[in-house]
């Protein structure tokens, strides 16, 4: 990693995996998750290509869509960062998950809610929108 993507890296942990949950205690999955809701509409990020490149900007992982059905899209969180926080321990993906769900929303116009599995061995998060 970059000294740059270092720093990015280190503050989103800070904030995400330490200050945040300090502060929230129980609630930080909904806040984050709603935050997450909130960005996607802030930044107007409705394309997936769009969503996938502020995710490589923030330092949050590479995001593919894995499947697309009827009734979902699945997703495929991976990369550096996502082995790194996994292996500290992080497993809170709520902000990602809210991002996407909206994205997915605004982008079918339909309304959706996300969920997210973490595979250990591969160091990856999918998260699955559903509408």
């Amino acid at each position: 990693m970059s000294e740059h993507n270092d720093q990015v890296y280190f503050v989103n942990q800070l904030y995400r995996d330490f200050l945040l949950p300090t502060i929230l205690g129980g609630d930080t999955p909904a806040i984050l998750y709603w935050a997450g809701k909130r960005i996607t509409r802030k930044y107007a990020l409705s394309e997936f290509e769009d969503l996938s490149e502020f995710f490589k900007m923030a330092e949050f992982g590479n995001l593919t869509i894995v499947k697309e059905r009827r009734s979902s899209v699945i997703f495929s969180l991976s990369g550096q960062p996502i082995s790194d926080r996994l292996a500290a321990g992080s497993r809170e993906f709520s902000l990602e998950s809210g991002m996407i769900a909206e994205a997915v929303e605004q982008n079918r116009d339909r309304s959706a809610e996300a969920e997210i599995a973490i595979d250990d061995k591969k160091e990856t998060v999918q998260i699955t929108a559903f509408f």
